[in-house]
């Protein structure tokens, strides 16, 4: 009799103290999910959301008509990266109080997060007009149109949101990068400049590099770059602006350096070598070009920009299989167009490959190559007002590029303008002192210019020439130089 008397009396206790515990949770005393919530909210501000969703599920089991249950759990699978869940809990709690001054900005964010843009535009148009002016809302808003690449309309929604707030800086910065899209630099510029001062961080500093890079400012874009990956040592597209840059200079131990620490911060992937790739090509390497881009399709089969830097360097091969593949879905692409222009002259269709490789020079100036390319066709159709052109045009964008004058050096040679022959290998000679199919050109160019206006001086500068060859590689005009030897004995026996 006793014992039981003791229980009844401790379950009284125990009762108390259940009902004591919902007095302080319960706001309203008539809705006992409220004490749930409560609850569940504190453990939320303490990151226990395993426990807070457990308290929260039991408050459905009491009732499912509370939209505070809902919405809290829709928290709790949206920190968890479970936006299909947290949709469908967050569309539970909109249903039950569609009034509710959060619940529709964050069901946007959480379809923008899931890709289903229609939807999150709905619910931020639902969301401002119930809080209208609210800053975070026109820049979700405009994160959807964004990436339906409404840039217009985007960059509207990122002005209104930062002049809400002036302290929104992911608004200015998206904003930025919708003038950086929209080519209107100028304002971007002041924006990112502003953010560089003071709102520094790795995506600022990044966009900034970014938009130096597209107005050729490579010094700065050089700077921005580098303190991207100082802020964050992580930012894989910061790299890539450093080896375009590089590689836009034509230093190839900084472009190879910079790829490779990124691979040395465990970043290697199939877009690092596909822009490496990209900058071999500026270096007119086809063949290290290739490799990269085989690399980059080894660590993914479908990915389709390296297919299309493929088809490029294969076209140089004569292989255009790829470009029969790609040019009908990627016809805008800069490197199909270049890949096709080399297809159309490999087919002795002249003109049509001109303007293709014009075409590609449009789409962007950067692939400089295409002068060279239109030059050689014009040297086919023997139309020399042209090819030389076209030989000055990529000279001019390119007067590194020792391949080239030796090229037009032959040319000219063919031509008997064996002056500007020469003034053209003289300057490849700067550049590259030790080139022997340089240098034996030079010697064939000062013979004849010498045959035709004897002098001492130019002989021995000839014989020089020749004997420099020859100490280094194999020397092709050996009657010739004998010749100069012969010539030179007679003027100093006089």
């Amino acid at each position: 009799m006793f014992g039981r008397i003791k229980n009844i009396i401790d379950r009284i206790r125990l009762l108390n103290g259940s009902v004591d515990d919902y007095r302080q949770d319960s706001i309203i005393q008539s809705l006992p999910t409220v004490a749930y919530v409560n609850k569940a909210k504190k453990l939320i501000d303490k990151c226990k959301y395993t426990e807070a969703e457990e308290l929260l599920k039991k408050a459905l089991d009491i009732s499912d008509k509370d939209s505070k249950v809902y919405k809290y759990l829709g928290k709790i699978r949206e920190v968890a990266s479970d936006f299909q869940t947290a949709i469908e809990y967050y569309h539970n709690s909109a249903f039950l109080n569609p009034q509710d001054k959060e619940i529709w900005l964050r069901l946007g964010m959480c379809q923008l997060s899931s890709m289903q843009l229609d939807d999150a535009i709905t619910s931020f148009e639902r969301a401002n007009k119930i809080t209208p002016f609210n800053t975070d809302v026109y820049t979700g808003w405009g994160m959807a149109l964004m990436r339906q690449k409404k840039y217009a309309l985007a960059h509207d929604k990122f002005l209104e949101a930062s002049k809400i707030s002036k302290y929104n800086f992911t608004a200015i910065l998206l904003s930025a990068v919708m003038e950086v899209r929209l080519c209107d630099y100028d304002s971007a510029e002041v924006k990112l400049k502003f953010l560089a001062k003071v709102a520094p961080n790795e995506g600022s500093t990044y966009e900034y590099a970014n938009l130096k890079l597209l107005k050729s400012d490579y010094k700065e874009a050089e700077k921005y770059a580098q303190k991207t990956i100082g802020i964050n040592k992580q930012m894989l597209p910061a790299y890539f602006i450093l080896g375009e840059v590089y590689s836009i200079q034509k230093d190839l131990k900084n472009t190879d350096e910079i790829f490779s620490k990124a691979i040395e911060n465990g970043m290697e992937n199939e877009t690092l070598h596909f822009e490496w790739g990209k900058a071999y090509v500026r270096f007119f390497d086809f063949e290290n070009a290739k490799r990269h881009f085989l690399l980059a399709l080894d660590k993914n089969p479908d990915y389709i920009d390296a297919k299309i830097g493929l088809a490029l360097v294969n076209a140089y091969d004569n292989d255009f299989a790829l470009v029969e593949d790609l040019k009908e879905k990627y016809g805008s692409n800069v490197y199909i167009q270049e890949a096709i222009g080399l297809d159309w002259l490999n087919k002795g269709l002249y003109d049509d490959a001109v303007e293709m490789f014009k075409k590609a020079l449009r789409t962007d100036a950067k692939q400089t190559y295409n002068y060279l390319n239109i030059a050689r066709v014009y040297k086919i159709l023997q139309n020399k007002t042209k090819v030389k052109e076209y030989f000055d045009k990529f000279i001019c964008e390119e007067p590194t590029y020792v391949p080239a004058m030796i090229e037009y050096s032959k040319w000219l040679i063919e031509q008997n303008d064996f002056a500007e022959a020469q003034r053209k290998l003289r300057k490849a000679e700067k550049l590259d002192s030790d080139n022997v199919e340089m240098l034996n050109l030079l010697f064939f160019t000062v013979y004849t210019l010498v045959k035709n206006n004897i002098c001492e001086y130019n002989i021995k500068e000839a014989i020089l020439i020749a004997d420099k060859v020859k100490s280094i590689g194999e020397f092709g005009y050996e009657p010739q130089r004998a010749e100069l030897e012969s010539i030179l004995k007679d003027m100093q026996g006089r």
